[in-house]
């Protein structure tokens, strides 16, 4: 068995809210797979409560085999200061929704999934696309 690789298009959100308020701005989106490290945007320094980041990122990850790892949690933080940031919403991606269970490997999924905060509350949607790069390695 060979981790698969993953290339991630980081698209934008939308509806986001901070206390209540539309987010202001500085909004960046990490994707965690399966237990793997996280991949992360760089920070949109001016989109509000609509952050786009049009970024390509690509992990490597195992076909899951823990239940609890068979999701990848996108989520979405407000850099507050250089050195801190806040939780906006999280999204629990089921890995089957763009593995090649529902479509063939290689092809894009584009994803839009509801964030939920760490009160268990609406806050916006995340929107992306994802795809299992083809093993160049066969035969």
């Amino acid at each position: 068995k060979k981790p698969r690789k993953l290339e991630i298009s980081a698209i934008s959100a939308e509806g986001l809210v901070d206390g209540g308020k539309p987010m202001k701005k500085k909004a960046f989106v990490d994707f965690e797979i399966a237990g793997n490290r996280a991949v992360r945007t760089s920070v949109d320094e001016v989109g509000g409560d609509y952050p786009t980041w049009k970024e390509k990122l690509e992990t490597e990850f195992w076909s899951p085999e823990k239940k609890e790892e068979r999701f990848m949690y996108v989520r979405v933080y407000c850099q507050i200061s250089d050195n801190k940031d806040k939780h906006v919403g999280t999204a629990r991606v089921p890995v089957k929704d763009f593995t090649g269970e529902y479509a063939p490997e290689g092809f894009m999924q584009c994803l839009s999934y509801r964030l939920w905060d760490d009160l268990g509350k609406r806050n916006g949607i995340v929107n992306f696309s994802a795809r299992i790069l083809p093993d160049s390695n066969k035969g």
